[in-house]
């Protein structure tokens, strides 16, 4: 974690030609988003530059005059670190710091040192930390001797000529062990707490975006609930499960996950795999993008592929979109969009709340994909299966007769066949 530190330079290096990606974001975007992430950590950011990079030097990234340049602005503005808005190789770091004198940081480790401030819980502070030892497991420098007074009931550090990077080595991974059986006690529970879940026809929708497109305000909107909900990147990490605060929509569970970005760096998603992958348990994923970004898109090109990578499908059935934040955008672009709308798409505010009934008509045409309705012959002797159909289904009419009741009802479809085995007489 970066402490007490308080000016740094941002430089971004914008890769050319092969080496630019055709989904890239423009390098003033990239670079205004790094400076968004140092202040989230309480930089101040004294100057960022763009620089345009042919050929990248295996040693320093940058060539020797680009990497002169930044050394005079660091001089001239006596700034404490560098800031790479980009991924540099542990030799690239280790060069840099040599040739320039101050530490230099790259986009993975702002990253995750903004995860390791905002964790909140047990299990993401553990997360991140595994995520930060799999990061400087590849750039050790003799940092990490302060493990050893870790090592419980050891009494020793190393063997006879074993070296200091060996020792480092063994101490992380050694860290690692420990943190990865922690965080399968965490997994395990949550498993049984999906377990208890599937006893009831509970629907599970799961909010998804890119950092800071309001998924944590949309949240609290929808439940009632009152998250942390600030206009900055990363503002809450940990995920949050809540029941929809809808009368008409009974027994559905919003799911509240960490926001994604563009890179969002490897060891993190490793790290919140087992987090992340209550993405899969899901019945419905709800996209919130931020439709006042000029690079909405490419955004969008994003969470879908770090969707992809934890190994969710996605179709019309369980996938849909939210266009967020319209209260921020003219009239003119708000008509042209709700003029080429799709299908699977929905217009909202979750500031204002413009446009919540229609998420809420959207939310219940997906809900009732995987529900149908029937009617049944319920005799009195079979007053269990009637409550139990009262705790796991929508009751829409029940008639009286003189030896069974009529139910109309709406079920899962997952419980009507429950629901059948229960009716069978014994």
């Amino acid at each position: 974690m970066i402490n007490k530190i308080y000016k740094s330079i941002v430089c971004h290096p914008d890769l050319r030609n092969k080496f630019k990606k055709k989904t890239t974001i423009d390098p003033n975007d990239c670079i205004n988003e790094a400076v968004l992430l140092a202040n989230s950590l309480g930089i101040k950011v004294q100057f960022s530059k763009i620089y345009k990079i042919d050929r990248p030097n295996n040693s320093t990234l940058f060539n020797n005059g680009q990497v002169e340049l930044i050394n005079d602005k660091i001089k001239e503005l006596n700034v404490d670190f560098l800031i790479i808005d980009g991924k540099l190789s542990p030799i690239q770091q280790r060069n840099l710091e040599k040739r320039l004198l101050v530490k230099v940081i790259d986009r993975t480790r702002l990253i995750l040192d903004i995860f390791e401030k905002r964790a909140t819980t047990r299990e993401g502070a553990l997360q991140v930390e595994l995520a930060q030892l799999e990061y400087q497991k590849t750039r050790l420098v003799k940092s990490w001797t302060h493990l050893e007074r870790q090592r419980g009931s050891l009494s020793f550090i190393g063997g006879p000529g074993e070296s200091q990077l060996e020792i480092d080595r063994r101490l992380i991974n050694g860290q690692i062990i420990k943190i990865k059986k922690k965080l399968r006690d965490f997994k395990n529970t949550r498993s049984l707490h999906r377990n208890q879940r599937d006893k009831k026809p509970y629907f599970i929708i799961a909010l998804v975006g890119y950092t800071n497109a309001g998924k944590s305000t949309l949240f609290n909107k929808l439940t009632g609930e009152n998250a942390l909900s600030k206009n900055m990147l990363f503002a809450t990490l940990d995920t949050k499960m809540k029941k929809l605060n809808k009368s008409s929509l009974k027994n559905i569970i919003l799911t509240d996950t960490v926001g994604f970005i563009s890179e969002l760096p490897t060891e993190l998603i490793m790290s919140f795999r087992s987090t992340l992958e209550e993405i899969n348990y899901a019945d419905l994923i709800i996209n919130v993008r931020d439709i006042s970004s000029g690079y909405t898109e490419v955004q969008n090109i994003d969470v879908i592929n770090t969707i992809k990578e934890i190994g969710k499908e996605i179709n019309d059935n369980n996938y849909l979109e939210i266009l967020n934040k319209v209260d921020l955008i003219d009239k003119n672009y708000a008509e042209l969009i709700k003029k080429n709308i799709a299908k699977n798409q929905v217009m909202v505010s979750a500031t204002t709340g413009k446009g919540i009934s229609d998420l809420y008509v959207a939310i219940e045409k997906k809900v009732n994909n995987n529900f149908e309705i029937c009617r049944i012959k319920l005799k009195y002797n079979k007053s269990a299966a009637e409550s139990w159909l009262h705790e796991n289904a929508v009751i829409l009419d029940k008639k009286y007769y003189a030896d069974h009741v009529n139910i109309k009802l709406k079920i899962s479809k997952k419980n009507h066949a429950r629901l059948q085995s229960m009716l069978i007489d014994r």
